[in-house]
Order: structure tokens, then C-alpha cells, then sequence
């Protein structure tokens, strides 16, 4: 099988979406598959990655989009490979929204397969496109779980708390910088990951007197976020919406408690513990109510998990399993220009850009 990669974006250090990939193309490649991974550098589509894919794309079996912005599967389905597969690994309550809402149905509407990271986010894709259903499918997030737990963690003497994620509006730091302010002189925060809101973090800490107690330590490989997470007491994962909740199971696989934003990713994600393991609060609450529930969170004895955690060998395994189900499928000519003009056309009309609640 030759398969295909289209990745959104690649960094020095690899965030979510770049590990999802390498250890995708890792598996695959395990199993036998051509992979070849391919980026449009800074640009959501870039023509030489568009011009490559149209000349190129007969010799895949598979085209397989990853992306935060449905451009880029739009992109590669006007390419006309014959099979995409498209994996938004963006909240879908963003990706219906203005501005991303038409480009989106339009790639769900002409990929042969979409592949949703939790069973909540693929019900709401399903909602909004019912003609799609069909073609959506689940395919979790993996985690290093023998690497995160073989690790060993740096020194520290007081009281770690971490959160591990992009700096942007949406995962709420903020909160969990506010809540520092209602605990301890003993707790301190590390912040994993980088993005267009750390300098206002930073003042906002320095507003609240906390800037001694939080620290940014920005994008960090993946055996320095299994470290970080084997060093913190605990897990904060305070975003408004997720695709899927990845922090929640990488703070379980370390044995660590995690206090989480009550959202149907997260609730999906600690279905692997017993009750206790997780504690939730509100996505509007008070940063006094995650501090009490971090204090609280500390005095619980972490439940085992009640089934396995999904391993990257289960995300390749499910991969997989989609991919043989498209390769039955007759190659279709793509989105060629008069059958996105026809689509665009129903959408002008309404039959499927109603804004989405969520």
C-alpha cells in the first residue's frame, strides 16, 4: 500500500499533530506500507504541495489530510487523488464556524472517509452533515505509555502543577495561572507549549503576583514532556473545546491525578480510570474553583485503569482498518471545479451552512 501524509505543519519540536503523524508514518511503515509525509510549510495550502499531489496522487493508494484548518483537505480533494482521508485534529465546534465552516463541509462532503479523534466530536460532525455519516469514523490519539512511565523526573521541591498544550485563547492557561494565585506559595505551574498568547500570559501572571511561580518552558521534545509529566503532583487541562482529551490520558498514563474542564472530550478521555481519577470543573468557572478542586485532586489515591489506555500500535491498527475499508471503495475523481461549485452553490442556499451550536 503507498500511502500519502499530508501533515499541516512541522516544527522544531513536535506538538500533538506532528507526533500523531511521525508515529503514524512509524506504524505504517512497520506494517509494510510506502509512506511518504508531506507539509505545506507555513501556508494552510501551498501551491507546490497542491501541484505535487495532482500530479502525483494516482501513484497512492491513500491520501491521508492531517490538519487544524480544513483548507489543506480541501486542497488535496481537488487534487484528484481518487482517496482521501480526511482527520481534522481541531475541535469540530471550531471547524463549523465562520471561517472555517463551508471549507470544512466541503471536505467532509467530497473526502471518502473522515476520521474523528473521540466519539462526541464524530456525533456533532454527524449532526451537521448527515449525508456523511456513513464516512465518519473514530480513530483516538495514542500514548507513549511504557516511555512516559520508564521516564524519571526532574528535580523539584515543591509542588508541581502542569498543563501541556498550545498557547491560545481556547485552552484557557489562564485559568490555571489564576488559580495559583488561590493556593500555596508551595505550588508552582509549568507551562508546555508555545503560541500567540504567551506574552499576554506572562503579564497577566506578573499582574497577579504569580511570576515566580509559574514557569513557560515552551515547546519541549517528546522525553522532556514525559519528564514533565512524571515530575508534576498533578494535571491541569482547562480548554473550552478539544478534538480529543490527550492531556487527560497523559496525565493518567503517568499516574497522575488530573483536574479537567468538564467537555465531552475530556469525560470520553477518563472513561479509561475508575471515578476518582479525574476531577472536572466548570469551562466558565472561577480559578477558585480550580484551585479547590487541584487541592482536593492531591488527597485522591490515583484508581488503576479499568481498561488499556490506546497505545499508538491501536491508532495504526484502526488506520488501518479505515484504510482497507476505502481501498474497497472505487477511486472518485475528486472535487474537480464544477462539483465544488455545485456544493458551494447548496451551501449559499443553506442546505448545510447553518451555524452550529457548541
Amino acid at each position: 500500500m503507498n500511502v500519502a501524509l499530508v501533515a499541516a505543519r512541522s516544527t522544531p519540536y513536535p506538538g500533538a499533530l506532528e507526533r500523531h503523524v511521525r508515529e503514524l508514518a512509524r506504524g505504517l511503515a512497520h506494517h509494510g506500507a510506502a509512506v511518504e509525509v508531506l507539509t505545506p510549510g507555513q501556508h494552510a495550502a501551498a501551491p507546490a504541495l497542491f501541484e505535487h499531489l495532482r500530479h502525483a496522487a494516482r501513484s497512492f493508494d491513500v491520501v491521508h489530510v492531517h490538519c487544524t484548518h480544513p483548507l489543506l483537505a480541501l486542497a488535496a480533494v481537488r487534487a484528484h487523488p481518487g482517496r482521501v482521508v480526511f482527520s481534522p485534529l481541531a475541535p469540530i465546534e471550531r471547524l463549523l464556524r465562520w471561517p472555517y465552516g463551508r471549507a470544512t463541509r466541503a471536505a467532509v462532503h467530497f473526502a471518502t472517509a473522515t476520521t474523528c479523534m473521540s466519539r462526541s466530536q464524530a456525533a456533532l460532525l454527524c449532526r451537521a452533515l448527515p449525508t456523511a455519516a456513513n464516512r465518519v469514523r473514530v480513530v483516538p490519539a495514542g500514548v507513549d505509555l511504557g516511555a512516559i512511565r520508564g521516564t524519571s523526573p526532574y528535580p523539584t521541591v515543591g509542588t508541581l502543577v502542569l498543563t501541556v498544550g498550545r498557547l491560545v485563547r481556547h485552552k484557557r492557561v489562564d485559568r490555571a495561572i489564576a488559580a495559583m494565585a488561590g493556593l500555596v506559595p508551595a505550588f508552582e505551574l509549568v507551562v508546555v507549549g508555545d503560541g500567540p498568547a504567551r506574552r499576554r500570559l506572562k503579564a497577566f501572571a506578573a499582574d497577579l503576583q504569580v511570576s515566580a511561580r509559574v514557569s513557560f518552558v515552551g515547546h519541549v521534545s517528546d522525553a522532556d514532556l514525559h519528564r514533565w509529566l512524571k515530575t508534576a503532583r498533578l494535571v491541569v487541562a482547562l480548554s473550552q473545546h478539544e478534538a480529543f482529551g490527550l492531556q487527560v490520558l497523559e496525565g493518567l498514563s503517568a499516574g497522575r491525578p488530573v483536574v479537567a474542564s468538564d467537555i465531552p472530550a475530556h469525560r470520553e478521555a477518563a472513561e479509561y480510570v475508575a471515578d476518582g481519577g479525574v476531577t472536572f470543573v466548570s469551562p466558565e468557572g472561577s480559578p477558585l474553583e480550580v484551585a479547590d478542586a487541584i487541592r482536593s485532586a492531591l488527597d485522591i489515591s490515583m484508581p488503576p485503569p479499568i481498561r488499556p489506555l490506546p497505545s499508538w500500535a491501536d491508532v495504526v491498527d484502526r488506520t488501518l482498518a479505515v484504510y482497507d475499508e476505502v481501498m474497497r471503495r472505487p477511486r472518485v475523481n475528486g472535487a474537480g471545479p464544477t462539483r465544488f461549485a455545485r456544493h458551494r452553490r447548496l451551501d449559499d442556499r443553506g442546505r448545510s451552512g447553518a451555524p452550529i451550536e457548541g
